[in-house]
């Protein structure tokens, strides 16, 4: 049984979740580390570098995702929020556009054993992701 005696009333309702919705954005939009955008960008080249290596970079391909995931998670919750995602839209879609790379990458080990396609890939990705990451730093300054 519920014991709810107070029933907001419409204004009261909105006041509420405007402040949620304030609280969420000030949690996507806390400044990342520095040093998070160039380790980033490192591990999703080396992530898309294992594709030249054919089936020998599967093991290096887990390792380099498996890092990548516990430095993101780790640096999150030393910040205090380490499942959110921020809202630069621009930082979103280049993250994008290097996940992308990524992928393109394995389209291209299968259809051809030619490496120099891959490493274009692999550079493309983590340059895509430092441009996001430039994005994302003046979106939300430096850390405190």
């Amino acid at each position: 049984m519920e014991n709810n005696t107070h029933v907001p009333n419409p204004a009261e309702a909105r006041e509420a979740l405007a402040d949620i919705d304030t609280a969420q954005r000030a949690v996507r939009d806390t400044p990342w580390p520095t040093w998070i955008y160039p380790v980033n960008a490192l591990l999703l080249g080396a992530m898309t570098l294992t594709f030249a290596l054919g089936d020998d970079g599967l093991v290096l391909l887990l390792a380099a995702g498996a890092a990548l995931m516990a430095v993101n998670v780790l640096a999150g919750y030393r910040m205090g929020a380490p499942y959110t995602l921020p809202t630069s839209r621009v930082f979103l879609a280049l993250a994008g556009a290097s996940t992308m790379c990524l992928f393109a990458a394995f389209v291209v080990a299968e259809l051809t054993t030619q490496a120099r396609p891959i490493v274009v890939l692999a550079v493309a990705a983590a340059a895509f992701y430092l441009a996001g990451g430039v994005v994302h730093r003046r979106s939300t300054g430096a850390p405190r």
